[in-house]
């Protein structure tokens, strides 16, 4: 049995892909979670379970899966439903989908590992949330209001789980290049904006799971209700008045 073992939610996709490999350097064995795990590159040190984060029995699936594996030392959720639609056509079905992957399903996860007693000491949760939890990008309102919701769950358990010493975290992201965002706005786009973001380029996967390694490391064993931004200044710069110098 892996001495510990990281669980990572939406791991085929570019940053829960990347946070796997990265915490597989550190844990026995990554249980691998995704609605499609033909997506998760395979690896010696992979497990696979196909779970959809809106299904209400997703918690319970995880928890047990990874609870037969072994302690479980890290979780990362990095999972979110996106929607480009203005507020008044943008569908409820829509918003509740936002609402169940991202900080519902979080939550479920989170508490059945420590109602399961599946945490290893000093277990590290992570939420990959994002700058839109506290800048409201237009036409975005599910996906604004599930980062919003998501970072005060991880407010919340960093406070009540303190005396458990259970640590939760968040790793907000800027503007990352992956494979969504090209289907987003396409390749030639993304290469024209590049040179206009603070550090002249995009983040990667890798800059986003570097932060989680941390976060789940001994290094950062005082680190708790923490929001780790990896966005390249992108936030910092966002504060323009129209006209005003840049």
């Amino acid at each position: 049995m892996p001495d510990r073992v990281a669980v990572v939610v939406g791991a085929g996709g570019d940053i829960g892909g990347a946070c796997a490999r990265r915490l597989a350097r550190t844990h026995g064995a990554v249980l691998c979670v995704d609605r499609d795990p033909a997506r998760v590159a395979p690896a010696g040190w992979a497990r696979t379970l196909t779970a959809d984060a809106a299904d209400p029995a997703f918690a319970d699936t995880v928890v047990a899966a990874a609870a037969g594996i072994g302690p479980v030392g890290a979780v990362v959720h990095a999972v979110a439903f996106e929607e480009h639609a203005p507020a008044v056509t943008v569908t409820r079905a829509s918003v509740e989908r936002s609402l169940a992957v991202g900080p519902l399903a979080a939550l479920s996860l989170f508490r059945g590992l420590v109602a399961a007693e599946a945490l290893a000491a000093g277990a590290s949760l992570v939420a990959i949330g994002s700058l839109h939890a506290t800048v409201p990008f237009p036409d975005c309102v599910g996906y604004n209001a599930a980062h919003g919701a998501l970072a005060q769950i991880v407010r919340t358990l960093a406070h009540e789980w303190a005396p458990r010493r259970i640590r939760v975290n968040a790793v907000v992201p800027g503007w990352i290049r992956t494979a969504g965002e090209a289907g987003l706005y396409g390749d030639g786009h993304l290469d024209r904006v590049a040179a206009l973001l603070p550090l002249g380029r995009f983040g990667t996967a890798e800059d986003v799971a570097a932060a989680v390694g941390y976060v789940c490391s001994d290094e950062a064993g005082y680190v708790s209700g923490s929001f780790l931004t990896v966005d390249g200044g992108l936030g910092a710069s966002l504060a323009r008045l129209p006209g005003g110098a840049a």
